[in-house]
């Protein structure tokens, strides 16, 4: 992993824990706890959204190739 990549990482990371805390409304040390939750999250949330974007996509060009 290129040390950008750990910086970029290191900064989503931090900018959840933010979110998490504020949204929540939990103490900072409770947000650091469930860090790895809101990661993993986001990353589900992000899965399924390009999940289900390409099955639209796929669908859309299914029916073009049908007409």
């Amino acid at each position: 992993m290129t040390a950008r990549a750990v910086a970029i990482s290191a900064l989503v990371c931090a900018i959840l824990v933010v979110v998490g805390r504020y949204a929540l409304d939990l103490s900072w040390d409770s947000a650091l706890v469930l860090a790895p939750v809101f990661v993993l999250f986001v990353g589900a949330v992000a899965f399924l959204i390009v999940l289900w974007a390409k099955v639209i996509r796929d669908s859309l060009r299914g029916q073009r190739a049908d007409q």
